[in-house]
């Protein structure tokens, strides 16, 4: 075996690797992302519920407005979760929900000088070498 074939095969088994870290890192960020995600839909969604309970509740046009949202505490406390969990995501826990967009965006970055890529799981794609333009 020459010493070019024993440095490719050295050098494909190092891609290899960092496909395999790569893939790894990215797999491990969408449990948390995908939670996040459901646990805003399902607060949205009751918000949305309580509102509508609200709004088409026919008391809310003869009493004061204090008095019709405490009729109505199901509206009130999604609301608060809803804007706790809205403080909490301007504080920095959105960087955790879109980390792994974050990391291939960087890491596509980082592989164009060596005309290379990856998808958004983190495989590894190779690009043709460009012509030589003389």
């Amino acid at each position: 075996m020459s010493l070019e074939q024993t440095a490719c095969e050295d050098i494909l088994v190092d891609l290899k690797a960092f496909e395999r870290r790569l893939t790894e890192v990215i797999a491990c960020l969408h449990p948390s992302t995908t939670r996040w995600r459901i646990v805003l839909a399902v607060v949205s969604l009751c918000v949305a519920t309580g509102a509508s309970q609200w709004i088409f509740d026919p008391e809310t046009r003869v009493v004061s407005l204090s008095q019709s949202l405490s009729n109505h505490p199901f509206f009130i406390l999604s609301t608060v979760i809803l804007m706790f969990l809205v403080i909490i995501l301007l504080l920095g826990v959105h960087k955790r929900v879109i980390a792994g967009s974050i990391i291939t965006s960087r890491t596509r970055e980082v592989l164009r000088d060596f005309n290379m890529s990856c998808d958004d799981t983190g495989k590894l794609i190779l690009r043709r070498r460009p012509a030589n333009v003389t």
